[in-house]
């Protein structure tokens, strides 16, 4: 494993960590080749599963300074300016959030995919080693899925990192057997209704702030989950315009007068 490009990814069990790997990397967690490596932290006894992943090793470059996962505490995060001069108008491209995936396989009912949607979710929780249950409500426009139990709170911990990794998981888990990504929004507590509500506050005092002053702010690298919050929240915003940029997983929303 080439060890000044490796990248290191955390969690209380391998699983987890390995969790966090393949969302970071969007895989599943069985493409993830990995060595464990063992960290204590702090005057506690308490041990964290860390995993070095070479990123060649999944098919994905980084850049060569990249030795960590991008912490999802930066999707909140003030934006950066980037630019101050007024870029031309361009329609901002579909969000990967928001693609669906064609293939030719029969279209399953509602009780069919949601079925589908508790085998694979289950798969995935006891890869993770939680023990919670879930309520999962198919919509006209995603599965919505809610999470309780004994560890539900370490979904959301270090940001919701593992209720994020298997929120990008569990469609590509499905997609095998019904042909299609189906949107999935997985909550626990009502983490994401939050997270969803500091975004859109967000978007919007960063418009304010475009519309004040001119020029181009750009956000922090985001999932496409949220980068499509961004998007909505913006959307009938006549002032404004909004554009994904860059590369891979996470990429930066610039926010630019229409």
């Amino acid at each position: 494993m080439n060890a000044m490009n490796s990248m290191f990814f955390s969690g209380e069990t391998e699983s987890r960590a390995i969790l966090a790997a393949a969302n970071h990397f969007g895989v599943a967690p069985e493409q993830i080749e990995f060595d464990r490596v063992e960290k204590r932290h702090g005057f506690v006894k308490h041990r964290r599963v860390v995993i070095r992943v070479d990123p060649a090793s999944v098919g994905r470059s980084v850049d060569d300074g990249a030795v960590e996962s991008e912490s999802p505490a930066e999707v909140v995060a003030e934006p950066v300016v980037e630019a101050t001069v007024p870029a031309a108008a361009e329609p901002a491209p579909e969000d990967d959030a928001t693609v669906a995936v064609e293939a030719e396989a029969p279209e399953q009912n509602s009780e069919e995919v949601l079925s589908i949607a508790h085998a694979a979710l289950n798969q995935l929780l006891e890869l993770a080693d939680l023990e919670v249950s879930a309520e999962i409500v198919l919509t006209d426009e995603r599965l919505e899925v809610e999470i309780e139990g004994v560890d539900e709170e370490l979904l959301v911990e270090d940001e919701g990192q593992v209720l994020l990794a298997l929120q990008h998981l569990l469609p590509r888990v499905m997609y095998g057997q019904v042909g299609r990504i189906i949107p999935c929004r997985l909550d626990s507590g009502g983490y994401q209704r939050k997270k969803e509500e500091r975004l859109r506050g967000l978007a919007r005092r960063v418009a304010e702030e475009v519309v004040r002053r001119g020029g181009t702010r750009t956000l922090r690298p985001m999932n496409p989950a949220d980068r499509r919050i961004v998007h909505l929240t913006l959307a009938d915003d006549p002032d404004v315009e909004t554009e994904s940029q860059g590369n891979g997983y996470f990429k930066r929303v610039s926010i630019r007068l229409q």
